[in-house]
C-alpha cells in the first residue's frame, strides 16, 4: 500500500494547526463513510479572495485502509456537483504530487487538466524533490 506523504504539512505542524485548516466555520467539509466508518473527507473553498472568489479549491483525503474502493472518485464527483451548487465557475487543485498516481487518475477521469507544474515543487523523503501539478475544471 502506497504510504507516501501528498500534503505539504510535516511534522512541524500541530494537530491543531492542520485542522484549523480543514475544520472551520469558513469551509464546509463532506465525509464519504463505507462500512460505517469515515473513509475519506474534502472540504471547498475560495481558491483565492476577491476578483478570485469565484474559483473553487478543494482539499482531499481517504483513509489509507479505504483506498481502492472508489472513495476518491466519489468524493471528487460530489464536489463538482457541490461546488456548481455553490455558485463556483470552475475549481483548481494548486499542489497535486505527481507521484499520487491515484489521485491524477481520478481528477482526470472527471475532466481535470494539467495547467501547469512546479518542477520540483514538492518534497518526498524517499525521492527528494518531485513535481508538483496544478489541474483546473470549468463548471460552466
Amino acid at each position: 500500500m502506497d504510504q507516501k506523504i501528498y500534503f505539504p504539512y510535516d511534522a512541524s505542524y500541530s494537530r491543531a494547526q492542520i485542522e484549523a485548516v480543514w475544520i472551520n466555520l469558513d469551509n464546509p467539509v463532506y465525509v464519504a463513510e463505507l462500512d460505517g466508518r469515515i473513509a475519506g473527507a474534502y472540504i471547498l473553498r475560495p481558491n483565492q479572495p476577491a476578483y478570485g472568489s469565484h474559483i473553487a479549491n478543494g482539499a482531499y483525503m481517504v483513509s489509507g485502509s479505504a483506498r481502492g474502493n472508489g472513495i476518491g472518485s466519489v468524493l471528487c464527483n460530489h464536489s463538482i456537483q457541490t461546488a456548481k451548487q455553490l455558485g463556483y465557475r470552475g475549481m483548481q487543485f494548486n499542489l497535486v504530487v505527481s507521484t499520487n498516481a491515484a489521485a491524477i487518475r481520478v481528477w482526470k477521469a472527471h475532466g481535470f487538466e494539467i495547467i501547469g507544474t512546479v518542477p520540483g515543487g514538492f518534497f518526498q523523503e524517499d525521492l527528494g524533490y518531485v513535481d508538483a501539478h496544478i489541474f483546473f475544471r470549468s463548471l460552466v
